[in-house]
């Protein structure tokens, strides 16, 4: 062991002396050479005017050349500068504020390079801001913009909006033509002050908030939603508007420091006219089965260089302009008439999309122009396009058949019956029932396969439900809403395929005729109330005038004559006329069905009881008299001790009493 011990020492010795010589190597310069390098980079500070990063690099004696770039974290895409010399330097680098940037430096002789020097920094806009908050207007088009606020660290949050500055108007009392201001200072911070404290009942945001730097589109200028919506739901700003020639715009921020002081910023733009200078391409495709009578469905697709979209609907004729027809219009003056249509906030395009076009006045089997205006984002509007759109045309293809109807004896008025049995392969029918001169009138048609027609004009029974229409039992039966008419009844099914059958005739399917058929009238019962009664009684008025809100009052009098029990009062509200107030009071429910015990509700009051034979009340009244429209009234109606009736005597403000008029 002693042996291999002795053995190893000279092994050992040379090793270290081999390690020691070769790192004196590299530490030291070859005989005749200098030494490595080295360098010295300060830390970086903002220059004055907050645009431009300085950093002091200091070279050592032995430097030769040295290198230097800076980039934003993360690329490596800049070019090292090179300076030749070993003199201390003062870079000063255009730079963003906001944004992180690496800084790397070395030095260069001809032994070799130093060791790398990294220095990473950022300059926040908000640490050197002078004013609560910045924002810039970018991407401006004739529909888009991109407000973006910079806030600064003195800012608590802040509230942003847009409002047209003005627009031309008559004044009302010259008639002349004078600017109009819509923009009020006062105004837009009483919203701002509600949309940061919103009322709890209903918690309306006029305008959006922030506390961080943000940019704000056209769609969050202008909130108009609820306090728990997303601000993806703002309403959003039109900026186009084709009843004025020159259009501008206030943007407006309402800024708030950590004391509560506030102060309002503002800039006036122009929104430009629409040019169609981008070059986003869109493409729309409309499949055939989402072609309806009444809407179809559109799916957009565009490249990706859009950033926002226009998407809508419009015919031919609106498209055309001037004395040109569509169909004689050039492709340029379609796209330059389409751009005009566009008054609405376009949508943020984030990739392709569908969208359903819908709307009642939309016709079965007419054209429709569906289109796309698409919006760079640097705000430029590319390339229009649109697509020729034929709605829907009703199709009775189907295979089911209504083999049989009859209609059972009516119970009620109220309800029509009837049976209908049907084929095999039906999965629903649909029912249409007019009264009065039938369907005629109606574009049976196209109500018969619209939608929009469910529970409208028909209602659909599954078929295992017919069997209720020929019952009352659990709501069954057709309702009826004028008994006693003449009723006409139509009928499509509905196959397993979904296809419409022919429109029938139900009453001419169950032989009873092309006339419709003939329902059950509410049997009259008579008025068992005597109208006969001897009851008198002594109406005078006391003095008339009006009150502060503007009603018209009469003092009236009424004094109880022989053989009276009581005196009812009852109140007739506009419409009185005096040759009409026997037969609307006579046909009041209080006395079709009279029971002297009953007290009455609403219109009628007891104004002298058993006990009291005189009283004088002030009456209000919206309207004096008129011939043609009436009038108010106050009708007195006796009951006497026989409890016979009789309508006793009456005023109508404007024009009198029952036998005095003046």
């Amino acid at each position: 062991m002693k042996n291999i011990f002795k053995t190893m020492l000279p092994i050992l010795a040379m090793a270290a002396c081999v390690w020691a010589s070769c790192s004196d190597d590299k530490d030291d310069p070859t005989p005749g050479k200098p030494a490595l390098p080295t360098i010295a980079v300060s830390e970086p500070a903002l220059s004055a005017d907050n645009a431009k990063a300085v950093v002091t690099v200091t070279p050592s004696e032995e430097t030769e050349k040295w290198y230097w770039k800076c980039e934003p974290k993360g690329q490596s895409a800049a070019a090292y500068t090179a300076v030749t010399g070993k003199e201390e330097a003062k870079l000063e680098i255009p730079i963003d504020m906001d944004v992180t940037y690496t800084l790397t430096a070395y030095a260069e002789n001809e032994t070799g390079k130093s060791k790398e020097v990294s220095k990473e920094f950022t300059f926040k806009s908000e640490d050197v801001m002078t004013e609560l908050v910045e924002f810039e207007v970018k991407n401006l088009s004739a529909f888009s913009m991109d407000v973006v606020v910079k806030k600064s660290a003195k800012c608590a949050k802040y509230v942003i909006g847009a409002t047209p500055k003005g627009y031309m108007g008559t004044n009302l009392e010259t008639g002349a033509e004078e600017y109009v201001e819509i923009y009020k200072e006062a105004t837009f911070i009483e919203n701002a002050e509600t949309s940061l404290n919103p009322d709890e009942s209903y918690p309306m945001q006029p305008y959006n908030w922030s506390d961080v730097s943000a940019t704000f589109t056209e769609r969050t200028l202008s909130r108009y939603a609820l306090k728990d919506k997303d601000i993806s739901e703002s309403k959003g700003i039109i900026l186009r508007s084709l009843d004025v020639d020159e259009i501008k715009m206030i943007i407006a921020v309402y800024a708030l420091d950590a004391e509560g002081n506030s102060k309002v910023y503002t800039q006036e733009i122009t929104i430009p006219e629409p040019e169609i200078t981008g070059q986003v391409v869109v493409s729309i495709d409309v499949p055939k089965d989402k072609i309806k009578m009444r809407s179809f469905e559109a799916t957009f697709t565009a490249d990706a260089n859009c950033s926002r979209i226009h998407v809508g609907q419009s015919s031919a004729g609106l498209i055309a302009s001037g004395s040109k027809s569509f169909d004689n219009m050039t492709e340029e003056e379609i796209c330059a008439s389409i751009v005009r249509l566009g008054a609405e906030v376009p949508l943020a395009y984030t990739g392709a999309f569908s969208k359903e076009f819908a709307s009642k006045d939309m016709e079965p089997n007419t054209s429709y122009i569906v289109y796309a205006i698409p919006i760079d984002k640097e705000g430029k509007i590319g390339k229009v396009v649109y697509k020729s759109v034929t709605t829907g045309t009703p199709v009775y293809d189907g295979t089911g058949e209504i083999t049989s109807v009859t209609f059972p004896d009516q119970v009620t008025p109220e309800k029509l019956l009837v049976d209908i049995s049907v084929s095999d392969n039906v999965e629903f029918v649909r029912v249409l029932w007019e009264s009065g001169t039938g369907p005629g009138s109606l574009d049976l048609k196209t109500i018969m396969a619209d939608e929009d027609s469910r529970n409208v004009h028909w209602h659909e029974y599954a078929t295992a439900d017919l069997p209720k229409l020929k019952t009352e039992d659990n709501n069954g039966g057709l309702y009826i809403t004028s008994p006693g008419s003449t009723y006409y009844l139509r009928a499509v099914t509905v196959d397993k395929d979904g296809k419409l059958s022919e429109i029938i005739d139900l009453v001419a399917k169950a032989n009873k005729g092309d006339n419709g058929i003939q329902t059950k009238a509410v049997e009259e019962v008579p008025s068992t109330t005597d109208w006969t009664g001897t009851g008198a009684l002594t109406l005078s008025v006391e003095g008339t005038g009006s009150t502060d809100a503007g009603m018209y009052t009469a003092d009236l009098k009424v004094t109880k004559g022989n053989g009276t029990k009581k005196v009812y009062m009852v109140k007739w509200a506009d419409e009185a006329q005096p040759n009409g107030i026997e037969d609307f009071v006579k046909e009041l429910a209080f006395f079709t069905d009279f029971d002297p015990d009953a007290e009455p509700t609403g219109a009628i009051s007891i104004v002298l009881d058993e006990s009291t034979s005189e009283t004088t009340t002030t009456e209000e009244f919206m309207d004096e008299y008129s011939s043609y429209w009436g009038g108010y009234a106050r009708i007195y109606v006796t009951l006497d001790n026989d409890g016979k009736l009789s309508i006793a005597d009456w005023y109508i403000y404007g024009y009198g009493t029952m036998n005095n008029h003046n």
